[in-house]
């Protein structure tokens, strides 16, 4: 039931990751020194979803998105206003950092033009919508190999493919069924 209400909670966060909302002039978080926090304006654009943060960039982001919300959220504040940007591009950006700090780094780092022997031609899209098909993609690719471990742990552990008594030594042929 549990992974029900899992399921369809990352199913409805998902809507934000297919539209792309305009933002306008809402201006950027402030700092706030009494609480020493980043805040953002009343009328700011909200941010997306965890759906598009496990499918955008994988399980790291989301689990530091579950574990530490509110670290996670001052650093996607503290990036939108020193960059100047979207809540969009700070949250991907901030994404991308969590799922590999080195590679976010050399990334900026190509994308500004500070590594003389890389060409920045390719600009990574942080934030932007993932396209309907590549969704549908990762969607089915990660509940078939989830399925195919599932099923394989199932298999190992019901004791289909072991030999010997319950009381003693038991030897699973799992690598090897014939001997």
């Amino acid at each position: 039931m549990d992974l029900l209400v899992f399921l369809l909670s990352t199913i409805i966060s998902l809507v934000g990751a297919f539209s792309s909302t305009p933002t306008g002039d809402d201006g950027m978080p402030k700092y706030n020194i009494n609480t020493q926090k980043w805040s953002p304006t009343p009328n700011a654009e909200p941010p997306y979803g965890i759906g598009r943060t496990l499918l955008g960039n994988g399980p790291m982001p989301a689990f530091t998105r579950l574990t530490k919300p509110g670290e996670y959220m001052q650093a996607v504040y503290k990036f939108q206003a020193s960059e100047k940007c979207t809540i969009r591009y700070a949250q991907g950006n901030m994404d991308a950092y969590f799922e590999n700090p080195n590679d976010w780094a050399y990334q900026r780092r190509v994308e500004a033009g500070l590594i003389p022997t890389e060409k920045s031609t390719y600009k990574k899209p942080y934030g932007e919508p993932i396209p309907l098909g590549q969704v549908a993609l990762t969607v089915t690719w990660g509940i078939g190999v989830s399925g195919w471990i599932a099923n394989l742990i199932l298999a190992v552990t019901s004791g289909k493919f072991c030999i010997g008594d319950a009381g003693s030594t038991q030897f699973c042929q799992v690598f090897f069924p014939d001997l």
